[in-house]
């Protein structure tokens, strides 16, 4: 039987001595969203931080070098020094699930560099038991889904057409996910770990 796809980003699921990842998270605050920002997205260091000393993030492409996995949007009137805020607590889906484009606020991302993600593999070629140990990078927008204003899941995936041996792609497949509803081929779910990370890689540019 097929898989049936279910694009729903990068989910982190244990660490790579076996333990399960615990929900342990760091906060970072978004300055102004490249595009909507979700849970399960990959973010990136954003090179400075607030008021509070809290680093900023942001969406993170291709090429960027990632720092953690979202795992928890903050509600808009959180502030992190512990100050009474005017104004309405947005409690209302979407808006409430995510950083919108251009928008701000606090996001809680799982940073620790041995996690290890499970994440679709985009239908933009089809993924092999031979792949296994390739290298891969991520497409934020997996299976042609978009993102937009009403977006309440992130549609980010394994981009399998960048399979290689190449050092610099971001994410290492280390197997498929073993599930009864999970098979070797199109649409299957990868456990990946991060080939590529901003508080491991040696020699990895400062932001």
């Amino acid at each position: 039987m097929p898989n049936t796809s279910r694009i729903s980003g990068f989910r982190p699921v244990k660490h790579l001595n076996g333990s399960p990842y615990n929900g342990q998270a760091n906060i970072y605050y978004v300055a102004s969203a490249a595009d909507e920002i979700l849970v399960n997205d990959v973010v990136k260091l954003g090179g400075t931080a607030d008021a509070n000393g809290i680093p900023t993030a942001d969406l993170c492409g291709a090429t960027d070098v990632p720092i953690g996995i979202v795992v928890g949007i903050m509600p808009n009137k959180f502030d992190p020094a512990g100050s009474m805020t005017s104004g309405t607590m947005v409690l209302d889906i979407p808006a409430a699930a995510q950083i919108a484009a251009s928008g701000a606020g606090y996001i809680l991302v799982a940073d620790s560099p041995d996690i290890i993600m499970e994440a679709e593999a985009d239908t933009s070629a089809t993924p092999a038991a031979v792949d296994v140990g390739l290298n891969v990078s991520h497409t934020n927008t997996a299976n042609s889904l978009t993102r937009t204003a009403a977006t309440v899941v992130s549609p980010a995936g394994v981009n399998t057409t960048t399979k290689a041996t190449t050092s610099t792609l971001n994410f290492q497949i280390v197997g498929f996910v073993r599930k009864p509803d999970n098979e070797i081929g199109a649409s299957a779910k990868l456990h990946v770990r991060f080939n590529r990370h901003q508080y491991l890689s040696v020699g990895t540019t400062g932001i």
